[in-house]
């Protein structure tokens, strides 16, 4: 498994346009948004710069598992995925390495923005920074995990457009385009329930010096067994369809 996963890394970062366009889109919307922020106070103001950076590095990290799993459905296409099924390797094996591989995509648009919001006054220390990468990596997976079965199932011209519908639901329900206290009553309950909500919030939480949600990252856990289930389900078909 460690093998598969060192050669679905290789494979990944030989396409070094795909890790620079989830780095750049994210610094560019933080920078152009962030630029104009003024609170009623200086401190206001590092309190929302350092919500900008948290939303936009959720988004990054939304951008990067989703295009990963676009990928998968290129090789579904071109029959790629009925070759792991002459290895040893289980199907569950073959998803979860691909869902690793894919969340790690994550790392350097997180990282590359807390530098950012760093050069930008966002006051946090180099612990703060590790535990934000660490977090936001590990709530990624339930993201690489939906954006696979997305590529298992759809073929390449109807797996981008459904990946945008779907990244950009959970980009709204995790309150990267509105806050999520602006939202009806009603909504915002509800889009606590969501994997994205819980994951923007983690990295709030290492902002602001509290404690990780148990709650919330139950509810990352439970969504990552649910999508992960859809993943293993929707390659095996992939993989046994001529």
């Amino acid at each position: 498994m460690f093998a598969y996963l060192k050669f679905e890394l290789r494979r990944m970062y030989r396409e070094p346009r795909l890790i620079i366009l989830t780095m750049a889109m994210p610094v560019i919307l933080f920078l152009a948004l962030g630029g104009s922020i003024k609170g009623d106070t200086p401190e206001k103001t590092a309190d929302i710069l350092a919500y900008l950076m948290v939303a936009w590095a959720a988004y990054g990290a939304l951008l990067g598992t989703f295009s990963s799993g676009i990928g998968v459905s290129h090789e579904r296409a071109a029959g790629w995925l009925r070759q792991p099924r002459i290895t040893p390797l289980p199907p569950v094996s073959v998803v979860i390495t691909k869902a690793i591989a894919c969340s790690l995509v994550a790392i350097p648009a997180v990282l590359v923005l807390s530098l950012v919001g760093m050069a930008r006054n966002v006051d946090f220390s180099g612990g703060q920074l590790a535990a934000l990468v660490l977090f936001m990596w590990l709530g990624s997976i339930p993201f690489a995990l939906v954006g696979l079965a997305v590529g298992f199932v759809l073929p390449p011209n109807l797996a981008q457009p459904a990946s945008f519908l779907v990244s950009f639901g959970l980009a709204f329900a995790g309150g990267i385009f509105i806050r999520t206290d602006d939202m009806p009553a009603t909504m915002h309950d509800i889009v606590q329930w969501s994997p994205s909500y819980r994951f923007t919030q983690a990295g709030y939480a290492v902002l602001q010096h509290t404690a990780q949600s148990a709650t919330g990252w139950a509810i990352i856990a439970g969504w990552a067994l649910v999508f992960g289930a859809l993943a293993a389900l929707a390659y095996r078909r992939a993989a046994a369809a001529k």
